[in-house]
């Protein structure tokens, strides 16, 4: 009888570049997916950019999240029209757009977002 080890399974992993852009907002909370942790970034200045190892770049594995209504806040009142575009990157193809003014916006890579007015790069 003879015993055989297996090696784990190694998994590869894919670059993705999240980006968050506004003209309006100059600071967000930034929550994003990296070697499959979440991480959370408080008060991070906008524009903001950064790359990251994901399992599967089309998939829940690539998020990222922006919540500027902390930002806001101090306003006498909220206003609309504080846009924010949040975007995930592979390969240098776009796979997911989301531009609110809300307070926070989020994309997946397998959610193809692209909604509200297009803020430039």
């Amino acid at each position: 009888m003879s015993s055989v080890a297996l090696a784990p399974v190694a998994h590869a992993e894919d670059i993705v570049t999240y980006e968050i852009v506004s003209d309006q907002v100059t600071k967000a909370n930034v929550e994003y997916y990296d070697h499959s942790v979440r991480q959370s970034l408080v008060d991070v200045p906008l524009p903001w950019r950064m790359n990251a190892a994901v399992s599967d770049p089309r998939s829940v594995s690539a998020e990222v999240r922006a919540d500027w209504r902390s930002s806001i806040a101090a306003l006498p009142a909220w206003r609309p029209n504080n846009w924010v575009t949040v975007r995930i990157w592979s390969r240098g193809s776009l796979l997911c757009q989301n531009t609110l003014d809300v307070g926070n916006a989020t994309c997946y890579g397998n959610t193809p977002l692209q909604m509200g007015p297009e803020i430039p790069r």
